[in-house]
């Protein structure tokens, strides 16, 4: 059996973005399409000269496994409560970051979808798991970019609800792979 286990973790809301890998557990929350966040989610220290009102830490834990019978992927979204902060607790702030975290979802569900299509083609690997992978990084890290300098960074209202709701329908459009757990039988292939 072959196995791929990639933990990524992007941090949000900076001036650029810094890839690493943890172990995620009970302090992070998963992407629920029932649960947003709330400013308590929020339990990392301020960063007193940052020019940043929050600092959210989201990103991806995937696995990959091919047998004989069957490919598996799953590939979650989470947040990360004790490495996130904020300074203020304004509203508009916490529906922007909230907005981070949907993103990351909606780029999770798509790169579900690759996956899923991939095993159904029977062309995917390890490697093909890992090309992937890096690409789902390269296009949330574009995404996030072009949503904070849309809304500046919360301070503008209207492109803020606007982004909101394109968000919400992109995560509508991908539903059908909201399922963090991909199986695709190889029987046949």
């Amino acid at each position: 059996m072959k196995a791929i286990a990639t933990t990524i973790l992007i941090f949000l809301f900076s001036s650029g973005l810094v890839f690493g890998q943890h172990q995620p557990g009970k302090n992070y929350i998963y992407w629920s399409d029932d649960y947003e966040l709330v400013w308590t989610d929020f339990e990392e220290i301020p960063k007193r000269y940052s020019e940043h009102a929050a600092f959210s830490v989201v990103g991806y834990q995937s696995s990959f496994n091919m047998n004989g019978q069957q490919y598996e992927a799953e590939i979650k979204t989470y947040f990360s409560k004790n490495e996130s902060w904020s300074k203020s607790w304004i509203a508009t702030l916490l529906l922007h970051e909230q907005g981070h975290f949907d993103l990351a979802e909606v780029n999770a569900r798509r790169f579900r979808k690759r996956v899923k299509e991939a095993m159904e083609a029977g062309t995917i690997s390890v490697s093909v798991f890992e090309e992937m992978s890096d690409q789902a990084m390269a296009d949330l890290e574009e995404a996030q970019k072009e949503y904070d300098e849309a809304t500046n960074y919360s301070m503008d209202y209207r492109s803020q609800l606007q982004w909101s709701e394109q968000i919400k329908e992109q995560l509508k459009k991908l539903e059908a792979f909201a399922n963090t757990r991909i199986v695709v039988s190889r029987t046949g292939k």
